[in-house]
């Protein structure tokens, strides 16, 4: 037979490691995680900081802070940290997150001295200047009127408050007044209790030399100021109703958000509801999706979700369909709970979201900048290796009853939110 006429032999995944790593600790409170791995002269650097929501004496100061902190540093104006960053190829963002405030730096190994001056100025003296935050507060009232005549934001928004009360932090929405109570000093102030040695977590990925590592401890650390700061407690105060509808007129599609309520990472029936919801709808092949879209054809696309965060999370499913088949869609999502709370899955489905899973898994180990990602999530939810291979023993063995037992528990409709937005 010719060379290469024939397909390799299909093997499943059996093991994943997390790949090597090294955690410091240090004095002053503040955790550096290094991943050298990779033959690319490139790095990542984040600087990740305990000062999301929870940290907030205002709604909105938080990721407003954040925001802003790339606008201006001391040394540097907002025309030139652009204009570096571009001369040097380099990328700077600054994600969003509830949970945290994170600074992120993409660049070459040959410009790490000259791009990380910059960094530091621009995470440590942040200038707040009054022309960039008066823009930015018009850029995020004009965006908040666009997402609003949005059908799926609208229903993400409500279903959220409804899970979680409108004044915690994982469950408050944007409204143009907030924006108008922000100001620069409260951006200061936040900065100044928060952005600290104690609430600090830097992981730096890629091909890293050992003078990389001594800038950081000898250069950019010394300068982060020492002290910690607590986050504030909330109560969950959810909304009593668990149907809403939300009319707009013309609409042609309504868009369906259900949710309820979970629990971190670290509760006992995460692992397996993590394997349970992969079956439910988290890739092509699960049953929301097979169902609702292959068989019924009433949506484009269907998905569920564990949304987990650092101190709560919630199961979120996702659709939009022609608004005459809003009512049919919502009774096949329920008929798919009740098939997994009294039908055993059968063993081939299993093991296809099995090696689904590990796949994906392998994806998101694949260099060291994914790596980066999976390792920082598990610390900053302080979990470690174990809960890794704890994660990857469960995908391999969990059994049809176990995924019963966990659809009976938690894919139940009477407390599911659900929210619909459309004519």
């Amino acid at each position: 037979m010719p060379k290469y006429s024939q397909a390799p032999p299909i093997r499943s995944i059996r093991n994943i490691q997390l790949p090597e790593h090294e955690v410091r600790e240090y004095p002053n409170g503040l955790k550096l995680i290094i991943v050298n791995a990779g033959a690319q002269e490139v790095f990542k650097l984040e600087t990740i900081f305990h000062a999301g929501r929870f940290y907030e004496q205002e709604k909105l100061i938080s990721g407003t802070t954040l925001r802003m902190i790339r606008e201006g540093g001391q040394g540097y104006s907002s025309e030139r940290i652009a204009e570096t960053i571009d001369f040097y190829g380099a990328t700077l963002s600054t994600p969003t997150h509830l949970d945290f405030s994170g600074t992120t730096l993409y660049g070459l190994n040959q410009h790490f001295d000259t791009l990380l001056e910059l960094y530091q100025s621009v995470i440590l003296t942040p200038t707040f200047p009054e022309v960039e935050f008066s823009d930015y507060i018009t850029e995020r009232k004009q965006r908040l009127q666009v997402d609003l005549s949005k059908n799926d934001v609208i229903a993400y928004r409500n279903v959220t408050e409804a899970i979680f009360g409108s004044h915690h932090p994982y469950g408050y929405n944007s409204v143009r007044d907030m924006y108008d109570s922000v100001g620069i000093d409260q951006l200061r102030a936040h900065h100044e209790n928060h952005y600290r040695s104690g609430n600090c977590t830097v992981v730096i990925s890629g091909k890293i030399s050992q003078g990389m590592i001594q800038r950081l401890e000898n250069e950019f650390f010394p300068r982060i100021p020492t002290g910690h700061s607590k986050p504030k407690t909330f109560s969950i105060i959810p909304h009593q109703e668990t149907i809403q509808h939300f009319t707009k007129p013309n609409s042609v599609q309504t868009a369906i958000r259900m949710g309820k309520r979970l629990f971190d990472r670290k509760h006992e029936d995460y692992l397996g509801l993590y394997c349970l919801n992969v079956i439910l709808g988290d890739y092509f092949s699960s049953r929301l999706m097979m169902n609702i879209r292959e068989d019924k054809g009433y949506t484009y696309n269907i998905y569920s979700m564990l949304d987990i965060m650092k101190h709560n999370g919630m199961l979120l499913i996702s659709t939009e369909t022609a608004n005459e088949h809003t009512r049919a869609t919502i009774k096949e999502i329920h008929h798919e709970f009740e098939r997994l709370r009294t039908e055993p899955i059968p063993k081939e489905e299993m093991e296809m979201a099995r090696n689904y899973t590990m796949g994906t898994m392998l994806t998101a180990l694949d260099g060291p900048f994914n790596s980066s990602v999976l390792i920082k999530g598990l610390f900053l939810n302080d979990m470690d290796k174990k809960h890794f291979d704890a994660l990857i023993q469960t995908i391999q063995n969990i059994n049809q009853d176990e995924l019963m037992r966990l659809a009976n528990k938690y894919l139940t409709t009477e407390d599911m939110y659900t929210v619909t937005v459309g004519a």
